[in-house]
């Protein structure tokens, strides 16, 4: 593409000079085509055809048209990204001389007009970014000049036509992000022997991928990811010399790595296998691939350790392993790549410890993902020298001992994940040092003590998980200044304290608030209605006292409220019939009275409803029979009374229904 948009930039910048001299004889062919095109434009916001494609004026003058110098005829039509609208009129086919035509980043809707097979000077054709739909015309296949076709981010459909890897001079075919469909050709690059660039990446092409690749010798960029292709891997890619980015990602490719894949590919930089079905092992082979760069075989079934060789790749940024039957221990023993800055092992099978000189070894890691493996040990205190890690995840392992203080120290560090591991000791007071944190993700774990009050020095978190630990002792809410604080969870700790009453003022875009299993106390203040974001307000199993706020009903967004286990009472307020997306709905065992509102029926997506153990009174509202939605209905242990209304069992979802400790006497029939 470069090429063609210099070669058309000399032109333009030529023809600021002698041509603007030379009187202009204008052809009125391309005239009446460029007026046609501009007929079938049906928003301009620029007013480019208003105001400059007007009669009177020589069309090579106007606002993306470049003239030839001897025939004033239009060599190239660039209206890229002006927010046009329309379909593309067939008479621009009749612009004989067109070299280039590009109407890419528009909205132009309709199909790709056979006509422009009538363009045979055609070098660049430029669509990409639009709203196109249909097939590919077949009779691209005649546009035997063209060496750039960008159709890619449209909504294609069809078969790609097999005439087009006939042209011999291609350089570029980019189809991405369409709709295609079937199989590549077998003899793809008998053809084209000039190919560089060929990407059909998120389609739905389908087949083997062909071995005539191997013919393309001037390739230097193949992506075929996101799609359905099956078989192999071709072995005789490794024979491509030129080729420098290979993706093959997100299809149903089988087999095993080719151990001739890095045959002669000594400049491929990157190499992306993941999302496949591809077994084996990885072959030791794959450190003859000297330049890459960024290796990804995640989500396949490849097993049995890492080659040692793989250390001698020196040039290696990424390796994603990500969700493969990796074992053996951590691959750090023979890794003194120091320009790794991402490596992604997790879901695997590794063992063994996080090493000492870990970050001596990989002094630039900014990623470090190793979840769900079997990694023992204590997190080293030298993991502060790798200064320049913005994510470490550790989840879900067996790592023992204390978080260490000197993790304070990675200050440019934004998501810290070490849930669900051994480890113990208290939250290192330090971490508050990592202001740039936006997940702190310590759940499911044995930590002790309070919750440091320098956590809120954090101003950017967004996500604090320290549920399912041992801590005890207050809350330092007053030193929460997390203004994007989205989820805090607290849950089954031993934690105290109030909900402050500046809570949702202070955080308004809190959408999830877990404290359920704790031992919190006093109310929940009317100022919670002005969290309008939340999702769920969990506070089950604590020693909340005092009526549900009136206003509680202002929490639009809220979709599960469960404050079950506490000591609430009052009456449930009626404005509760305004959580058009309420879906859970816990109040059991509490000390709330009076009648169960008859708004319940109403709620469009109510599903599960708990009001056992607690003092209603009154009857069972027959508007409850209204709900489309309700699957589990727990009233046991009220004291509700009066007759069961049929309509309950009009509920066509309901699935669990507990009436029992009541008051309740037979059906209502009437």
């Amino acid at each position: 593409m470069g090429k063609i948009k210099n070669f058309l930039l000399f032109l333009s910048l030529y023809c600021l000079g002698p041509c603007a001299a030379i009187p202009i004889i204008s052809s009125s062919t391309d005239e009446s085509a460029l007026l046609a095109f501009k007929a079938k434009i049906t928003r301009d916001p620029y007013n480019i055809f208003k105001k400059n494609w007007t009669a009177g004026t020589p069309f090579c003058s106007w606002i993306g048209i470049i003239c030839s110098h001897r025939h004033q005829r239009v060599m190239a039509l660039n209206l890229s990204s002006k927010g046009l609208k329309g379909t593309i009129a067939k008479e621009v086919g009749n612009l004989s001389f067109l070299i280039s035509l590009d109407i890419s980043n528009n909205n132009f809707q309709g199909h790709v007009p056979d006509e422009l097979v009538h363009l045979h000077r055609l070098r660049g054709l430029y669509m990409q970014l639009n709203e196109l739909s249909g097939q590919i015309p077949g009779s691209f296949g005649f546009l035997n000049r063209i060496q750039e076709l960008f159709l890619y981010n449209n909504s294609l459909t069809g078969p790609i036509p097999p005439a087009i890897f006939n042209i011999s001079s291609f350089q570029v075919i980019d189809l991405k992000y369409n709709f295609l469909g079937r199989s590549l050709p077998m003899d793809i690059c008998n053809n084209l022997p000039n190919l560089e660039n060929f990407n059909v990446s998120h389609n739905q092409l389908r087949g083997q991928i062909p071995e005539s690749f191997s013919r393309c010798s001037e390739i230097k960029f193949l992506d075929l990811s996101c799609n359905e292709f099956t078989g192999s891997i071709p072995g005789k890619l490794g024979n491509l010399s030129k080729l420098e980015q290979l993706y093959l990602g997100n299809n149903s490719l089988t087999g095993s790595l080719p151990h001739d894949i890095c045959k002669k590919t000594t400049r491929l930089v990157t190499l992306y296998l993941f999302e496949n079905q591809l077994g084996g092992q990885i072959p030791s082979s794959i450190s003859g691939c000297r330049s890459l760069k960024h290796l990804s075989l995640a989500d396949n079934n490849i097993s049995g350790v890492i080659p040692a060789e793989i250390g001698n790749m020196s040039a290696l940024q990424s390796l994603n392993l990500i969700s493969n039957n990796f074992t053996g221990e951590l691959p750090f023993n023979f890794f003194n790549i120091s320009s790794l800055t991402n490596m992604v092992l997790g879901f695997n099978r590794f063992t063994g410890k996080l090493p000492e000189d870990l970050c001596f070894r990989h002094p630039n890691l900014e990623f470090l993902e190793i979840e769900s493996n079997h990694i023992f040990g204590s997190i080293p205190s030298s993991i502060s020298l790798c200064s320049a890690l913005s994510v470490l995840a550790l989840t879900s392992n067996y790592l023992t001992g204390g978080i260490p203080p000197q993790i304070g120290n990675i200050t440019g560090l934004q998501d810290l994940y070490l849930s669900d591991n051994n480890l113990t000791g208290s939250i290192p007071a330090e971490i508050g040092n990592i202001t740039s944190l936006q997940h702190l993700i310590l759940r499911d774990n044995n930590l002790t003590g309070g919750i440091p009050a320098e956590i809120g020095n954090i101003t950017g978190l967004q996500y604090l998980y320290l549920s399912n630990n041992n801590l005890t002792g207050e809350v330092p809410f007053r030193f929460f200044n997390f203004s994007s604080l989205m989820t805090l969870n607290l849950a089954s700790n031993g934690l105290s304290g109030n909900i402050p009453h500046d809570l949702c003022f202070k955080h308004p875009e809190l959408k999830n608030l877990v404290l359920e299993n704790n031992q919190f106390h006093g109310q929940i203040p009317s100022g919670i209605s002005h969290c309008s974001a939340m999702d769920t307000l969990d506070l089950f199993g604590n020693k909340f006292t005092g009526n549900l706020p009136d206003n509680i009903g202002n929490m639009s967004m809220l979709r599960n409220l469960v404050v079950g286990r506490n000591n609430f009472t009052g009456i449930i307020p009626p404005t509760i019939g305004n959580m058009s997306r309420l879906l859970i709905l816990q109040l059991g065992r509490n000390n709330f009275y009076g009648k169960i509102p008859p708004e319940l029926g109403k709620l469009p997506i109510l599903e599960g409803v708990f009001l056992q153990a607690n003092q209603f009174t009154g009857e069972i509202p027959p508007e409850l029979g209204q709900s489309s939605s309700i699957g589990r209905l727990y009233m046991q242990s009220n004291k509700i009374s009066g007759e069961i209304p049929l309509s309950i069992f009009n509920i066509s979802m309901l699935r669990e229904l507990d009436l029992s400790g009541n008051q309740l006497s037979s059906f209502n029939v009437s």
